[in-house]
């Protein structure tokens, strides 16, 4: 099993929080064994090891925000909400008139992507085969 760290990004009530938000972006990872659970979360985390405490704070708030949303428009935190309201909460993340909003809904969505699309024995599965190789 991999050890959740508090020095690792996604560490406790946070591994929920992108969960829920990796969940809606990327349905596939909602079928996940624990293995690769574990492997999207050490993908993520080393990745943001690697980024600065302050983009590291940035990012903690805007997964903030999205909780927050959840509860402003449908009175649940948003890993609490059905498939298609947390689609409807992201959306307005999407499509925001707020240019940081939109950059941070686009680097959340990134993060979530890698964490599914970044594990080799998936590959297969999802039809993708690196380049060079037929």
């Amino acid at each position: 099993m991999l050890p959740k760290k508090r020095s690792d990004f996604l560490f406790g009530k946070m591994i929920l929080r992108f969960e829920a938000i990796q969940h809606c972006l990327v349905p596939s990872s909602k079928t996940f064994n624990r293995e690769e659970k574990e492997h999207s979360i050490e993908l993520v985390n080393s990745v943001l090891k690697q980024q600065s405490d302050s983009a590291k704070l940035k990012l903690t708030l805007f997964i903030t925000i999205i909780e927050i949303t959840g509860f402003v428009f449908h009175g649940k935190a948003f890993k609490n909400l059905t498939n298609d309201k947390k689609t409807l909460v992201l959306h307005k993340f999407f499509d925001s008139p707020i240019s940081l909003f939109r950059k941070g809904f686009w680097g959340l969505n990134t993060l979530a992507r890698l964490g599914v699309y970044g594990q080799k024995q998936r590959h297969e599965n999802i039809g993708y085969q690196l380049r060079g190789k037929k």
